[in-house]
């Protein structure tokens, strides 16, 4: 699937992520990748994560938001009343920002702040949170510098791309923190169930497809989940692609 004008399939972006040993070569990787598809300012944050270094644990790892707004967001402790971040170390899910006035409810100074990141070029903006085990909060929030801009709107098409970058920075950071391997072995079931879910089928869909009950479909997903360290669908494919745990 290409996004008009866009440089990589999501195969592609696997395959090239896979080979980069450098985290600023993965960085500009990203960047230009994230471009591609129509999001001109990125923001890749670590809250906490026990795989990585305490130095990375900090707002902004990469950032090309516009460096007055970045100033000012610090200088004004905005991090203290951000819904984006809010949200962000709260959800699973994919979300854009301004779906965030619609569903919380955001004080007038939360709604203030959106409309100052606006005018300081964040528009269209898309929070893609990297939750996982021992209380993991991480994520990577994108935006256009332009409020008409065409860009990729394909949630988990995005995040298919972040979680395969952040599955990818990991990777580079254990290469730097040598540890025992982790095996993982699916069984053909699962290879098949994960094969339908890369497909864009529901658990229903698959439970047809397969003859079975979507208990038992469900069942196979939690037993994917804890094999892959994971806690979501998209998460689960880009994972056992990446391990060449079974090919699309």
């Amino acid at each position: 699937m290409l996004f008009p004008g866009s440089r990589y399939r999501l195969e592609d972006f696997i395959e090239a992520t896979g080979g980069i040993t450098s985290r600023e070569t993965l960085y500009d990787h990203f960047r230009e990748t994230m471009l591609s598809c129509g999001f001109d300012r990125v923001n890749f944050s670590i809250k906490h994560d026990d795989e990585v270094p305490e130095e990375d644990h900090r707002f902004g790892i990469i950032s090309n938001y516009p460096e007055d707004w970045q100033k000012h967001y610090a200088e004004a402790g905005y991090v203290r009343i951000d819904p984006v971040f809010r949200c962000a170390i709260s959800t699973f899910h994919p979300f854009r920002w301004r779906t965030l006035e619609r569903v919380l409810k955001l004080s007038p100074a939360q709604t203030r702040f959106l409309r100052l990141g606006e005018d300081a070029g964040l528009n269209n903006g898309i929070g893609i949170p990297f939750a996982g085990p021992r209380s993991q909060i991480a994520g990577v929030a994108l935006a256009t510098s332009d409020r008409k801009a065409e860009h990729l709107t394909n949630m988990d098409l995005i995040s298919a791309y972040c979680n395969q970058f952040y599955a990818s920075y990991k990777r580079i950071i254990r290469a730097r923190r040598p540890g025992p391997p982790r095996m993982i072995c699916l069984s053909p079931r699962e290879q098949e169930v994960l094969k339908w879910v890369a497909a864009g089928k529901s658990d229903d869909a698959i439970a047809t497809i397969l003859n079975v009950s979507a208990n038992t479909i469900a069942y196979h997903l939690r037993n994917i989940f804890i094999k892959l360290d994971v806690n979501n669908r998209v998460t689960a494919v880009v994972v056992s692609m990446t391990q060449g745990l079974f090919e699309l």
